[in-house]
Parts: C-alpha cells; sequence; structure tokens
C-alpha cells in the first residue's frame, strides 16, 4: 500500500491558550490561518489525488487538516483514534507534570513498557494496525503528526507542518520508507 504521511498544518494555540487551557485539551485547537493555507496548498500535490481515502488523527489540527484535503480531493475521511500525537503520558486521567514531561523527552523513543509515557515502538504498532484495517487500498493519506510520523518511516529530522512523507507499507508488518530513484539521462 502507498501510504502519503501529511503532517497537519500550523497550529492556533493562541485559540486555548488564551482561555487558560492546558495538558489534553489543547488537543482541541485549531489550525492557524497559515496552517489553513498550507494544507490548501499541498491538497494540489499530484501525489496525493491517487489516494483512495483520507484517515486522520481525532486531536483537532490533524482533523481539520483532513477535512480540507477531504474536501478539495473529494476523497471519503476517516478518523482514527490511534494515528493521534505520542503520549508523554499514557493514562488519560494523569497528571502531566513538567518533571514527568521532562523525562518522557529524555528518554524519548525509548520505553520499558512500564513507563508511563509512550515508546516509539508502541506508536508504530498503533499506526500499523490502523493501516492494516485498510490494506484492500492502493493509496491512502493519512493525516497526523510529527511524532508518529518520524516513528513510522525512521526520519531523524522535524517533519514540517503540511509535509507529504511518503512511504510504502506492506501490511505483513515489513514497510519501509519510499524513495525517489535517480532517473538514467539519456544523451
Amino acid at each position: 500500500m502507498q501510504v502519503y504521511f501529511v503532517r497537519h498544518g500550523e497550529t492556533d494555540y493562541e485559540v486555548v491558550a488564551s482561555r487558560g487551557v492546558r495538558g489534553w485539551a489543547t488537543s482541541f485547537a485549531p489550525l492557524s490561518h497559515l496552517g489553513r493555507l498550507q494544507i490548501d496548498t499541498i491538497a494540489r500535490d499530484f501525489r496525493l489525488q491517487e489516494a483512495e481515502a483520507i484517515l486522520c488523527s481525532s486531536y483537532a489540527r490533524a482533523l481539520e487538516s483532513g477535512a480540507l484535503l477531504s474536501r478539495a480531493l473529494n476523497k471519503p475521511l476517516f478518523v482514527e483514534y490511534d494515528l493521534h500525537e505520542w503520549l508523554p503520558q499514557k493514562d488519560p486521567l494523569g497528571e502531566i507534570d513538567d518533571e514527568l514531561l521532562r523525562r518522557a523527552r529524555d528518554a524519548f523513543g525509548r520505553s520499558d513498557g512500564a513507563d508511563p509515557w509512550e515508546g516509539l515502538d508502541e506508536v508504530r504498532a498503533r499506526v500499523f494496525r490502523v493501516l492494516d484495517r485498510y490494506r484492500d487500498r492502493a493509496t491512502v493519506v493519512v493525516v497526523t503528526h510529527a511524532v508518529v510520523i518520524q516513528s513510522v518511516v525512521g526520519m531523524h529530522r522535524q517533519v514540517d507542518h503540511a509535509e507529504i512523507v511518503a512511504f510504502a507499507y506492506e501490511p505483513s508488518g515489513v514497510a519501509e520508507v519510499a524513495r525517489e530513484r535517480p532517473r538514467a539521462v539519456h544523451h
């Protein structure tokens, strides 16, 4: 299956911050004006035209990005909870204090399973479970978050807002980043 991961557009956290919103509730922040323009711009990318469906995280910034793409591309949109951002605290009712966040970031990507934060192997596993449910599709767009994309494709740099990252997924669990091959030049 050809997967085009798309990081959501730029987010307007000021909307929620100005209302005193903290913690998990910041996930309700919408896209900024620039974020909407970013998504409108990539909707013209020829690679996304071949998609049979758009899958997206339930966080508002990804949901709004997915909805904009769905409308522009005239493709069905499916909201998938397990495409959510990396969790520095797996317990949805647990507190995320500054010390826990620091420890989670310091150990980023590593978890022995007993840690309160999500390890990157756990992130990959939940994303692969989602992709497996759509294995009958040849091409999908997945609108999600930077850490999710990085963990699945093995990127070691920050994924930009509205960046498209191509990925070849094999439902058997073997997956690889799709790489552009140099074209031979004939004289």
